[in-house]
């Protein structure tokens, strides 16, 4: 009997002694899998320049990978505009502006009028509106977050928001040519500027909202001349200018300290300083479509005909070297960019390249997709005419 009494003492130095035991092979185990998890996220991170880590990252965001997901629907009309806010897509027409999220509910629908539907996206907001028109929307993924009305018989030229949210207007002002206002994501007037002697068409802060680009159209030498002026925001004053010869500039985006002009005939490539790091001129060539909002990139697509197949899809790098060239002889509906991807919408199908037109991903149905928003994240939203649906390579 005395063999097989303990007092409570004993009995507690046992239990705790087979405790101590247990702690040591639990601890090896979670270490064990915690340098497992760090090695592979490591491998995904160094393998193919990380996109098998991007891969992974789409995976636990969205789901599982090559599929579609995030299926949003909306009234047909051949003025759509389209842009995502976060996970909801503002659909912008002459006659309405819905909201509408991830779940496929419209948040927001409210009657507008628009001759000719601009949306321009940043960060989490988007400014709407038409130029010649006297009204800008400003909206955010739960609907019309403000209205800003222009004074009675004046008009907007552009509304355009950078990746900060800080929004740039061109306007009509009385006694002068044009003004150009900066307007923070509060939606308060943080500049202002009434031109004397120039036409201010269009106008971006810069995504360090320290600058602001301005296009003004005028001449140099007695040739048609679109001129970039660049302005400090902190002391209004003029830093730069810098003149494209024979060149309208009808698009235009900002990295770091780049500004990609996308002309009529050339596409050229400016730092906010006044340095020209690469002017391309068009030539006998057609331009087919681009892409100026990749990450360190802008694509090109340029054709020898104004209407057919076979084009020369390229790529450069923000000094203005050439990456990549690809010879495309499928139908191009669409391309886009955003981060260090580059979706292509072909006829019959979605492929996806780096900034060096690797193929990355592809999908070979797209029902009847005309156009393409590609995502940092490396998602791609497929757009037709009465619905949308998000791609996951």
């Amino acid at each position: 009997m005395d063999n097989e009494e303990r007092t409570p003492n004993e009995n507690g130095a046992a239990g705790e002694t087979a405790e101590k035991k247990k702690h040591p092979v639990w601890r090896a185990v979670l270490l064990g899998l915690l340098i497992a998890v760090i090695l592979a996220v490591a491998a995904l991170t160094t393998m193919e320049d990380g996109r098998h880590f991007a891969t992974l990252r789409r995976w636990l965001i969205y789901g599982n990978g090559n599929s579609t997901q995030d299926v949003y629907t909306y009234a047909p009309a051949t003025s759509n505009c389209y842009g995502l806010l976060g996970d909801a897509l503002a659909v912008v027409s002459r006659n309405t502006i819905q909201i509408i999220g991830r779940d496929g509910v419209a948040v927001c629908e409210e009657s507008v009028s628009l001759e000719s539907p601009q949306l321009s996206v940043g960060k989490s907001q988007a400014a709407a509106c038409s130029p010649g028109g006297d009204t800008i929307y400003v909206l955010d993924k739960a609907g019309i977050r403000r209205t800003m009305q222009a004074d009675r018989g004046l008009c907007y030229y552009s509304a355009r928001m950078n990746g900060g949210d800080y929004l740039a207007v061109t306007e009509q002002s009385p006694g002068y040519k044009a003004a150009v206002s900066v307007y923070n994501p509060a939606g308060e007037l943080e500049f202002h500027f009434d031109s004397h002697d120039s036409y201010l068409s269009d106008a971006v802060v810069t995504e360090d909202g320290k600058y602001l680009a301005a296009v003004s159209l005028g001449s140099a030498d007695g040739v048609f001349a679109s001129r970039l002026l660049v302005y400090d925001l902190a002391s209004a004053e003029q830093v730069s200018e810098t003149a494209i010869r024979d060149g309208l500039v009808m698009d235009f985006s900002n990295r770091a300290d780049r500004l990609l002009n996308l002309c009529d005939s050339r596409f050229t490539i400016t730092t906010l300083t006044g340095e020209t790091l690469l002017d391309r001129a068009y030539g006998n060539l057609y331009l087919h479509d681009y892409a100026i909002t990749g990450g360190d990139f802008a694509a090109l697509l340029l054709g020898r005909y104004q209407a057919g197949n076979i084009c020369t899809l390229s790529t450069y790098d923000l000094d203005g070297m050439l990456l990549a060239s690809l010879e495309v002889t499928d139908e191009v509906l669409d391309l886009s960019a955003a981060g260090d991807y580059l979706a292509v919408l072909y006829g019959d199908s979605l492929a996806i390249y780096d900034n060096t037109l690797s193929e990355i991903a592809r999908l070979d149905t797209t029902d009847y997709a005309g156009q393409v928003r590609m995502d940092p994240k490396g998602t791609a939203l497929l757009i037709s005419a009465s619905s949308a649906w998000r791609f996951l390579p």
